[in-house]
């Protein structure tokens, strides 16, 4: 019986006001400078998953390390040394107080949710201040346990990350449905850690992985209660 949902946040339940493109590309090309794709799926890659606690004792401890990551891409980038330090900091301050918007859905499913007494969470890697941008979104009086890998010390898809999650909402892992856009991340992680995933893929015209089995896949948030896991087993108001 499913018991809680668990979301992943930006591309999934929100988006930056000028649409689901990352943030990065419209700094660099403020600040004339252009991101290798190459570089930026590499960046991902090296840093996604891994175990950081060191580094997310506090906010500042973890400022630092963002600073230091976000540096070392900027330079493999090809931005010179002396334009670094700006273009970073306008990522930090935009990562941190940027406006969010949250996809036209978004709020009625997490209401739907509180209607049907089912758990929710929010679990994300993302930095520090992720409970600033629930609120100014409206999505933070729906969500109860909100996570992220900023303060938790693990990125997805490290598999502590998600037992944290599902320990703060005080189920099992075969009773949460985890939503989210990356695949790796908010798809085959959740699965291995025991859960239901549903893959938001918000243009089902790409190239798309295969589903796995554990794993389903929507269009939109308002196609969740279409799949068999919602529509049985849920726990009643």
């Amino acid at each position: 019986m499913v018991q809680a949902v668990v979301f992943d946040w930006f591309g999934t339940l929100a988006q930056w006001p000028d649409g689901p493109a990352s943030n990065y590309e419209s700094i660099f090309l403020s600040h004339g400078h252009r991101i290798d794709a190459d570089v930026f799926d590499r960046y991902h890659a090296r840093w996604d998953g891994i175990d950081h606690a060191e580094h997310s004792t506090n906010r500042v401890a973890y400022f630092e390390w963002t600073r230091q990551r976000l540096t070392e891409f900027a330079e493999e980038c090809g931005v010179p040394e002396g334009q670094r330090s700006a273009l970073v900091d306008t990522i930090l301050d935009l990562d941190s107080q940027g406006p969010m918007v949250t996809f036209p859905e978004t709020l009625a499913v997490l209401g739907e949710l509180r209607q049907r007494g089912l758990a929710v969470g929010v679990c994300s890697n993302w930095g520090w201040d992720l409970d600033v941008a629930l609120e100014s979104t409206g999505v933070a009086p729906f969500v109860d346990v909100p996570v992220t890998s900023a303060r938790a010390g693990w990125r997805k898809p490290h598999p502590a990350i998600f037992e944290f999650m599902v320990s703060a909402l005080d189920v099992a892992p075969s009773e949460t449905v985890f939503v989210g856009d990356s695949w790796e991340p908010d798809v085959l992680g959740p699965i291995r850690a025991g859960m239901t995933s549903v893959h938001v893929c918000r243009d089902l015209t790409r190239s798309l992985p295969e589903l796995v089995t554990g794993a389903h896949r929507v269009s939109g948030l308002d196609q969740l209660f279409q799949l068999e896991v919602f529509a049985v087993g849920c726990k009643g108001p």
